[in-house]
Order: C-alpha cells, then sequence, then structure tokens
C-alpha cells in the first residue's frame, strides 16, 4: 500500500511539473471572445480504458483560433460558440471531435491509436503489420521538412538507421556514396546490399537515377530472418525503395506539388600550404639547398588551391501531380536538377520522369500497380589528381604561360634545360581540369506492372504476378588534346593527345509469380501463406575505345549472361496477436556455379512474443508495446568478379597481339584461370530484439544483438605458380564472424496545439573478425589489399578485422618527436628497413565499428526547425596525404614543389609511406544539416499552402583528426575531393 501511494505521489508530481511546463508555454484561453453566441465549455478528457485523465491534451475550436490543453486533472475550459465543434488531440490517441451542442460541460473519452503497431510496412514478397514484424526491420519515411539538398536517395538514409552505415559520396555531385548494414559479410565479393525499388532487385550500381522527392519509404532489412526470402545477395541486408503512387482514397481533383531547391556551395578549407612569399623564404634562409645555378623560383604568387576550387551554384525543380481519374489513381512527376561542383569544371545534371497508374477492378479484387520511372544523368567529371597537383604545386609558378610551338596550349608547364617538357614533373592542376573534357552520359529506365488477384468467392487467397525490368546505358567519353601539359606527363608522354570511350549496356528483367493465403482460424489464430518463383535474367556488354595518334587500339568488346531462379516459401502464424511466428525457405540457382553446386539453400525461423497483450504487463500504464524477437537464417552470396568463373573461358588477343603464320596474322586464344568447385558463399545469422514504447508510444524503439558466421567465403587469392592458368583466383576460401548491437530511440518530449518537438537517435556496435584466410593458415600468412600508388597499407589476416593496418612502428626521441627513417622492429631494436619483415598488425581498422545519428525536430505554429547528424568512432585513417610529403617534395632534379607548414616543421627529408605515425583515429561528429522553415496556408484556397525553407548543410565536424574530413570509407586520404558545405533556399508549393 505504501508502494502505491509512493507511485501515486510521484506520479501527481510529474504531472505538475508537465502541468506548469505546458501552462506556463503553450496554453491559452481566448478571453476576448464575449459575442452573442459564445459560452464557456469546460470538461475533462480521459482514456477510454483506464479511465485515467490526459494531461496536455489539445482542445481547440474546430475551424478557429481558440484552444487551449488540458492541465493536470485533464480538465480544460474554453469560449466556443454553441454549436461549435471541438477537436481533441493526443499523441497516443485518435483525434476526435465533439460538438458542443450548446453544453457548457463536456466529459470526453480518446481511444488509443494502435496506428504506430497497425502501419503496415513493406517487406519481402508482401507486406505485413509493423506490431506482427517478427524480424529486424527499419521502416523510413524521407524527412520533408529538414533534408536540405538530396541529390542521391542514399542521402535520405545517412543516420538514420541502427545498423546502417552510409558513408556520402565526396563532394562531385552525385557521385556514389558506400552502404554498409552490419559492416558486411563478405570480404572480395560484394558487400552492398540488395536493392529493391518497387519489387524489382537492381544491380549494385549507382541509385543516383532516383529522384529523392519520388520515393515513399525506405525499408531496411537486417536480419536473416528478414532478408532470407531474398536469399540470394542477402547476406548484406536489403534495402526495399517504395515509390510515391496514387490511391482511390485521395482527391479525384489533381493535386500538384512543386519544389525547387536554389544552392550556394564552397569548399570548407583549404589544405595548409606554404604561400608564395613563405615558400621563397625557405630557399632563402636555407632550409632547401639547391645545388644548380641554373635553377630560379618563379615570379609569380599563385594560389593554386584557390585557382582549381569555386563558388558553385545549383538548382533543382520538381513537379508531381496526384489523383484520381475515372477511378484510377494516378501519379505524374517530372525533374531536373544541376548541381556545379566546387572543383571547376566539374557539373551534374539529371533529368527525370516518372507515372503510374493503380487502378482496381471487379469490386476491387484485381489490382493493377504499373510503374515506370527514367532518368538522363549528364555528368563533367574531373580527375581529383588536380587536387594534389595543387596541394603540392610551386607556388611561385603562373596559371599561364607561352611556349614555342604552343606546348602546353598557353598553360605553364615544366621545361628542362633544353626547352622541352619533362615527362616526370607535377602537371599543372588549373590546365587539367580546363582541357581535358570528360562528359559521362547515363539513360537508366526501371519499371514494373504488378497484378495482384483477390480470386472472387475465394477471397483468402490472393495471386500476384510482377513483370519488371531495368535497362541501363553508360556512355562515357574523354578528350585530351595535342600538347596539353598532361600529355607531357602521362599517355605517352609526348604531347599527343587521346581519345577514350566506352559504351556499357546492362539489361535487368524478371518474372517473378507467387500465392499468398491468409486465414483467421476462429478468434485467436491466423495464419499466412506465401509461396513463389521467380527467373531473373542479367546481361551486359562494353565497348571501349582509346585512340591514340599512330598507337594501334588493343581495346577488346566484352559482353555476357546471368541466369538467377529462384523457388521460395514464408509461412507466418498469430496466436491472440501475441505469438508470432515465421518460417521462410528460399533455393536459389545462379548460372555463376557449375550443374554440381548450382543451387543454394537458404532458410530461416523468427518467433516474436507481444508481451503488452498479457494482461500482467498490460496492467502496466506507461508501457505501451513490449516485443521479444528471435530469429535464425541463412542467407548467399555469389556476386563476385566475372559471370562463369567456373568455366574454363579463353581470351582473344587484340588486333596488336596477332601472331604471323605464313602470309596470315592469326589471332591467339589465352585460357583464363578457373574454379570448376566453386559455389555459394553462404552466411548464418543469430538475432535477438526488442520493440519497445512508453506513454502511448510516446517513447518508442528498438534494441537488436547479433551473432553472424560467414563460410566459404567467395575471395580472390594468389594461387601457387603452375597450378592454374593465372596467379590470382576466384574461389571458397575463408570463414569470417561478426558480432553486434543497435539501439534506436525517437521521442517526442512535447506536443501541444502550437508546439511539437521530436528527438532521434540510433547507435550501432558491430565488428567483424577473420577466422580463417587459406587452406592451412600460419602466423605470417596474410593478404595485401588498401592499395595506394602501388603502396599496400592494408591486409586481411586470421584474427583481425578486415582491412586492418599492416604499417611500421615509428620511433620517437626523447622529446616525442619522430626519428625519420627508424622503426622499431618486432624484437624492440631500432631498424631503418623499410620491409615487410619489420611491419606489425596494428590491430586498427578502416572499418567502422561505431556509428551513430541524432535528429531532433522543433516546430511552432507554422515555423519547423530542425537539426541532423551522424558520427562515428573506433575506426583509424592514414593520412596518406601528409605521408607523401617531404623536403625533397619541395625540390628535386630541378624542379621545386609546394609542401604543408606541417610537413615542413617535421622536416623528413624523404617520404615515409608505412609509418604509423600517420595512422590517426577516424572518429568525427558532423552537423548533417540544419533548417529553418515557415509554412504560409491557405494561399488561395484551404488545399493550398507555401513553406519556404533555409537550410545549411556539411556545417561544421568535430573531430580530431588532422586532415580535411575523416570520413573516408577505405580509411586512405589521398587527393581527396571534399565535400562541400551547401547552402540551401528550398520552396514547396502545394495546391
Amino acid at each position: 500500500m505504501m508502494k502505491e501511494k509512493l507511485i501515486l505521489k510521484n506520479r501527481k508530481g510529474a504531472r505538475e511539473i508537465l502541468l506548469l511546463l505546458l501552462v506556463g508555454l503553450f496554453s491559452f484561453t481566448s478571453l476576448s471572445a464575449q459575442n452573442s453566441g459564445t459560452i464557456q465549455v469546460s470538461g475533462v478528457v480521459t482514456d477510454s480504458k483506464s479511465g485515467e485523465t490526459v494531461i496536455g491534451a489539445s482542445v481547440k475550436v474546430k475551424s478557429g483560433s481558440t484552444g487551449t490543453v488540458t492541465d493536470y486533472d485533464g480538465k480544460f475550459q474554453l469560449s466556443a460558440s454553441a454549436n461549435a465543434i471541438l477537436v481533441v488531440s493526443f499523441l497516443g490517441y485518435k483525434t476526435k471531435e465533439v460538438p458542443v451542442a450548446n453544453k457548457t460541460n463536456l466529459s470526453i473519452n480518446l481511444d488509443e491509436d494502435s496506428e504506430l503497431l497497425s502501419e503496415v510496412v513493406v517487406i519481402g514478397y508482401g507486406q505485413v503489420r509493423k506490431g506482427d514484424a517478427t524480424g529486424a526491420l527499419t521502416s523510413v519515411k524521407p524527412d520533408e521538412l529538414n533534408k536540405g539538398l538530396q541529390i542521391t536517395a542514399q542521402d535520405a538514409l545517412i543516420g538514420r538507421v541502427a545498423g546502417v552505415n552510409i558513408v556520402p559520396g565526396d563532394g562531385a555531385p552525385g557521385s556514389g556514396g558506400t552502404i554498409r548494414i552490419r559492416m558486411g559479410a563478405s570480404l572480395s565479393a560484394d558487400n552492398d546490399p540488395l536493392i529493391v525499388i518497387d519489387g524489382v532487385p537492381v544491380n549494385n550500381t549507382s541509385i543516383s537515377f532516383i529522384n529523392p522527392n519520388d520515393i515513399e519509404t525506405f525499408t531496411v532489412l537486417k536480419d536473416a530472418s528478414a532478408t532470407a526470402i531474398y536469399g540470394s545477395r542477402a547476406s548484406n541486408g536489403v534495402i526495399i525503395i517504395t515509390t510515391k503512387k496514387g490511391s482511390l482514397g485521395g482527391s479525384s481533383k489533381p493535386q500538384v506539388n512543386y519544389s525547387a531547391n536554389f544552392t550556394v556551395s564552397k569548399i570548407p578549407d583549404y589544405y595548409d600550404v606554404l604561400s608564395a612569399d613563405e615558400y621563397r623564404e625557405i630557399y632563402t634562409n636555407g632550409t632547401i639547398n639547391v645545388p644548380e645555378t641554373s635553377f630560379k623560383l618563379g615570379a609569380a604568387s599563385t594560389d593554386w588551391q584557390k585557382e582549381i576550387y569555386r563558388t558553385a551554384f545549383g538548382n533543382e525543380h520538381n513537379l508531381s501531380v496526384t489523383g484520381t481519374a475515372k477511378q484510377i489513381p494516378y501519379r505524374v512527376s517530372v525533374g531536373y536538377l544541376s548541381q556545379d561542383g566546387v572543383l571547376k569544371s566539374n557539373n551534374y545534371k539529371r533529368f527525370n520522369g516518372g507515372f503510374g497508374l493503380s487502378p482496381k477492378f471487379f469490386d476491387k479484387h484485381l489490382s493493377v500497380d504499373i510503374n515506370v520511372k527514367g532518368s538522363i544523368e549528364r555528368s563533367h567529371p574531373v580527375s581529383t589528381g588536380a587536387i594534389g597537383s595543387a596541394i603540392s604545386f610551386d607556388p611561385t609558378r603562373p596559371v599561364h604561360q607561352s611556349y614555342p610551338g604552343d606546348v602546353g596550349l598557353g598553360y605553364y608547364v615544366w621545361m628542362d634545360d633544353s626547352g622541352k617538357p619533362r615527362s616526370l614533373a607535377a602537371t599543372n592542376p588549373v590546365a587539367e581540369l580546363e582541357l581535358t573534357k570528360k562528359l559521362h552520359t547515363i539513360n537508366r529506365t526501371l519499371g514494373n506492372l504488378a497484378v495482384d488477384y483477390k480470386i472472387h468467392g475465394f477471397e483468402d487467397l490472393h495471386l500476384n504476378m510482377n513483370l519488371g525490368y531495368d535497362i541501363r546505358r553508360n556512355k562515357q567519353e574523354e578528350t585530351t588534346p595535342d600538347l596539353a601539359p598532361l600529355m607531357y606527363v602521362s599517355n605517352r608522354s609526348d604531347g599527343r593527345g587521346q581519345f577514350h570511350s566506352e559504351d556499357n549496356k546492362n539489361t535487368n528483367y524478371i518474372i517473378s509469380t507467387y500465392a499468398n493465403y491468409i486465414k483467421d482460424l476462429g478468434s485467436k489464430h491466423n495464419i499466412n501463406a506465401m509461396a513463389g518463383y521467380e527467373w531473373q535474367r542479367f546481361w551486359y556488354s562494353t565497348n571501349p575505345r582509346n585512340l591514340v595518334k599512330d598507337v594501334v587500339d588493343t581495346s577488346i568488346p566484352d559482353e555476357d549472361l546471368l541466369y538467377l531462379l529462384s523457388f521460395f516459401g514464408r509461412f507466418n502464424y498469430s496466436f491472440d496477436q501475441k505469438l508470432l511466428v515465421t518460417a521462410t525457405l528460399r533455393a536459389d540457382a545462379s548460372s555463376r556455379f557449375s550443374p554440381d553446386n548450382r543451387w543454394g539453400y537458404f532458410p530461416s525461423v523468427a518467433l516474436g512474443y507481444r508481451l503488452t497483450e498479457e494482461k500482467f504487463i498490460r496492467d502496466i500504464k506507461p508501457l505501451s508495446d513490449l516485443k521479444v524477437r528471435l530469429s535464425y537464417g541463412q542467407t548467399g552470396q555469389q556476386d563476385i568478379g566475372g559471370y562463369h568463373p567456373y568455366l574454363p573461358l579463353y581470351t582473344i588477343s587484340s588486333d596488336a597481339a596477332r601472331y604471323p603464320f605464313g602470309d596470315e596474322w592469326l589471332y591467339m586464344y589465352r585460357p583464363n584461370g578457373y574454379d570448376p568447385n566453386i559455389k555459394w558463399e553462404t552466411t548464418s545469422t543469430y538475432n535477438a530484439g526488442l520493440d519497445y514504447g512508453f506513454l502511448n508510444n510516446r517513447i518508442y524503439g528498438s534494441i537488436d544483438v547479433y551473432k553472424r558466421y560467414t563460410k566459404n567465403l567467395l575471395n580472390d587469392i594468389y594461387v601457387p605458380a603452375g597450378s592454374n592458368f593465372t596467379n590470382k583466383l576466384e574461389t571458397n576460401i575463408g570463414d569470417m564472424e561478426g558480432q553486434g548491437f543497435e539501439f534506436a530511440v525517437s521521442a517526442i518530449p512535447v506536443k501541444t496545439k502550437d508546439w511539437e518537438w521530436t528527438i532521434s537517435g540510433n547507435f550501432t556496435y558491430g565488428k567483424s573478425k577473420i577466422t580463417k584466410l587459406n587452406t592451412i593458415d600460419t602466423e605470417t600468412s596474410y593478404v595485401k589489399t588498401g592499395s595506394v600508388s602501388r603502396n599496400d597499407l592494408q591486409i586481411h589476416k586470421v584474427g583481425e578485422t578486415p582491412n586492418t593496418f599492416f604499417l611500421l612502428k615509428q620511433a620517437y626521441d626523447e622529446n616525442g618527436k619522430p626519428l625519420e627513417g627508424k622503426y622499431i622492429a618486432k624484437d624492440g631494436s631500432i631498424t631503418t628497413i623499410q620491409s615487410d619483415d619489420n611491419k606489425y598488425v596494428t590491430g586498427r581498422s578502416s572499418r567502422t565499428p561505431y556509428y551513430y545519428g541524432l535528429s531532433t525536430h522543433l516546430t511552432y505554429k507554422k515555423w519547423d526547425f530542425g537539426i541532423n547528424g551522424h558520427g562515428s568512432f573506433g575506426n583509424y585513417v592514414f593520412n596518406y596525404q601528409q605521408a607523401k610529403q617531404s623536403l625533397a617534395s619541395v625540390y628535386s632534379e630541378g624542379m621545386s614543389g609546394n609542401i604543408s607548414r606541417v610537413a615542413l616543421e617535421r622536416g623528413f627529408a624523404k617520404e615515409q609511406y608505412f609509418s604509423d605515425y600517420f595512422l590517426e583515429s577516424g572518429a568525427f561528429f558532423k552537423f548533417d544539416n540544419i533548417t529553418l522553415g515557415y509554412t504560409f496556408p491557405k494561399l488561395w484556397n484551404t488545399s493550398s499552402s507555401l513553406r519556404m525553407a533555409f537550410s545549411a548543410q556539411n556545417i561544421a565536424i568535430i573531430t580530431n583528426y588532422s586532415g580535411a574530413d575523416p570520413e573516408i570509407y577505405n580509411g586512405i586520404d589521398n587527393n581527396t575531393y571534399q565535400r562541400p558545405r551547401t547552402y540551401t533556399l528550398s520552396l514547396n508549393l502545394n495546391f
């Protein structure tokens, strides 16, 4: 009894505090409404089930400005006309309209709104109520208010889903980032998640062709219970993208939406190198000794970084029309985007179009969805080598200079004493950007026809068929003219220009059919059974060309086919909506493998228990949702290298490699390496999860832990000479395991008539470890990786995380200053030999074990304000940009180059490419987006509105990393194209 009193006392105290906050900040009562017909209305708002009063419920007059909130006793009072209608709402309850009907005292009961649990989420080959899901999945709707400029679809997911780490592309607009779900399960095979767009699994190429404004939801499937229904290619998770469509519930009158973004972008910071005057000083003060008397510094003062960077502008326009015509829902959309990069000559344009029809026939027994989307992407990419050249180019040299014979085409070129261009010199970065013309054009269309028939007289059975396609053509052209400075240090190094092109085509066709049977057996039992078949065909062709004057083109075209056949099934059982069981099985056949190894079988089973349906839990009033999930499943991987690694294939020689036989020149055939026994890589995952909700789901989220084992890794390994027709072979060898923890929470601390404040956050820990790598593993065996400029900085090794850095241990003096060229050997002695024998396994990897995301959103009447951010820690970055700098790069053999102030202070005479001195923590927190917006309602009628917003992206980063930005997926910082700081003015018009 004392305990119950104490709980009630604390509860009442909490209510009093909440009341003070609500009343002090948000409640008001109109005191000026004294017109005739106005009465004072009072009342109390209670929970319809428990009878408890509802604190802070919003009570306002419909179509008016008068309103208030309930106090800590659930009571309210306001002025209203005798025939007014009161709108009563509170988070977690259904909104209720109550007629005043000339009453002065009202008793209002609110019903709980189970929408959060009843919300339907898309899963593989079907849908499920969110409350009935047994797998680890997250459904995300794009944030329409706090999104800033989103060029690619993946931008909408950054930092928003636990277990999903997205490293955005670099600063080039339209560049694709890296998506990893639970760190990925493979080593050499593809680690990208499977992406399914409106039922069409697509190649894991860039999804930049999708207009983010056309996306309705993302559903991220993480554990094997959720992904096993996709079997092949699902080991690395699945992202299901559902695009916007019309609906029968919508208005027959067309609903028009127009949105526009206008952007200004700038480079966040320049690399800290010497100015021209500082550079001249190190030559005059004796820091740099120049033996050649003919060498002279230039007379110019050039800031090369400012010469290659610019303030970039962009604009985006999107128009969509949604409605219903003759009972046929439709949606049509068009979009245009043009965004300059902060590097000169860099630009990205995208044209989008799409339409969808969703008619229903035969008394809604036959549902048809038709979706077609198309895009044209035109980009002018630039080489990031220009960034490195701008950092290191002599600041005393001019951008432009004339030479005999028009060498350099008016740009500065390094010349030797005889007046000829030097072939081992740095190239003019401005010339590289302005003279090399690159054009990439991607034409892509994706569509599907989905038919669902609910059989007449047997409505529990649905038959579904989905026909889909994804056609892509990527044409790339690159032209560098004769005499361009770049042509004296690359290509043939003799000034001859070059033309390179590629014409790449990809097609993907899919036929998917399945039957779905849903039946309630009595009042407590429900079954949902599905079985289906799927056929998918992939084809590619590539046709490269490389033209140089007087040089034979040795390019060889290529094309190939890949087929996937699948049978799959799923069975769901629900008892009293609290005990949930899901079992799936998928059988996949891939033409990548021989007939003996072609089929892979991928089962899963999951159990869910909704504890809040039990009476002993239901009586805990603050707890609104509690579900426990357990699952186990297997998924497969077959995406490695070529389409037929098991076949003995031959490659035909080019025209330049024919063999003379008599009077004829014959083509030669070279055998390729192959493994006839290559087979499926298989990943087994155990997952335990908890979904929770408090205070009518005003606070809700999930917790997941998992353990994963990958067997028969598809790996690209070196093999002994003579054992095959190649020295490197794609085969099954190695095992890997991973484990992790994921936590997600969302809360609405404040929700009143005028104010609403939401907070969301997620945190992920994930770790992978290689447990087997070769047939016989030894302490000294490893596989090198992480190569830059032919320097391998990372390894794969048993007992270590993939991509662990393998470096030399730097030696220091008594003052903590690094000793150039001196390292600590394995026996503790000091050595100067930079060999693998003296390197050590650092235990530090570029793969990110800890990452998190935070967001908050505040609305006040027509104003809204939001902040998004994400970060990570535990990963490491090798600052190669610093490692490759030394005093030798300032002057060498008659050529001079710039250096950073840090490298000058360090004083290394030569580059130290493998020193762990340059290995740094990659921890950071980044403010992704800050947005302030205002909405103008009822512009010319009740359905018209305009929202204006200003946002800043990439506004700040908190990190101890000495480079520009530690968010680099491969962990090697070299000539990085910095992500710009972008300011956006947005308009969104609805009518």
